[in-house]
């Protein structure tokens, strides 16, 4: 195979390379970023938010059919004195077996004013019966939509089996530099090297050898020329 062939198969071969590292190198970065936000605000006890919107996991069935449990759901924050029938809120329990906690459920009554308060009645679509009344105050956030792909990237990645997922998605991504540094470290790299240098070396002194003989004939020749003049 030619120089030049080569040259060019290793360019659109580094090419390639670089187009798939960056595209893998993309991927790993946001499912990494997503597991690492994830798994610090579960130690953390926080709810993954950005710019107004919040993240959730669903993790009870009181609102099925329209979540499911392990739906990944996002909301907002929004002006709470709009609240109406038929939202879906996010809200801090005060009372019952949820208090303290977040609940996500149907506002299905108000809102209503009692005393200098305002209230809503929330109940979860599946539940037989409603939520006690809550005060506006206690509304974090209203739901915006469920992420069918987050849903996907949090039940396989957010696990021991998900890491080690990822850790193949890393070494199938680079594997040529996994590899190259493999034999740098064996010295193999060095050899491959010393190959290539005397395979160049071998190739000029055969060239040099063509030239030679070609120049010789030359010579030959003018020498027969100049004796039959």
């Amino acid at each position: 195979m030619s120089k030049k062939k080569k040259k060019e198969e290793s360019k659109a071969l580094h090419i390639y390379r670089v187009v798939k590292n960056t595209f893998f190198g993309i991927v790993i970065a946001i499912l990494t970023a997503f597991i690492i936000l994830t798994m610090v605000t579960r130690l953390t006890g926080g709810t993954p938010s950005a710019f107004g919107y919040s993240m959730y996991r669903v993790s009870s069935g009181s609102m099925t059919p329209e979540l499911q449990v392990g739906d990944v759901i996002i909301t907002r924050e929004f002006d709470t004195s709009t609240v109406k029938s038929g939202d879906i809120v996010t809200y801090l329990s005060r009372s019952g077996s949820m208090k303290d906690k977040l609940v996500t459920h149907r506002v299905v009554k108000g809102p209503y004013k009692k005393g200098s308060k305002t209230y809503v009645v929330t109940k979860g679509d599946a539940n037989g019966s409603e939520d006690d009344p809550i005060t506006i105050d206690q509304i974090k956030s209203k739901f915006v939509t469920k992420v069918s792909i987050l849903r996907t990237i949090y039940n396989i990645f957010v696990t021991p089996v998900g890491l080690l997922i990822i850790i193949g998605l890393i070494i199938f991504a680079f594997f040529n530099e996994i590899l190259i540094l493999i034999k740098a470290i064996a010295g193999i790299g060095y050899e491959d090297e010393h190959k290539e240098d005397i395979e160049d070396v071998i190739e000029r002194y055969q060239k040099e050898n063509r030239e030679k003989k070609i120049a010789q004939s030359d010579e030959n020749s003018d020498d027969e020329n100049n004796s039959g003049g």
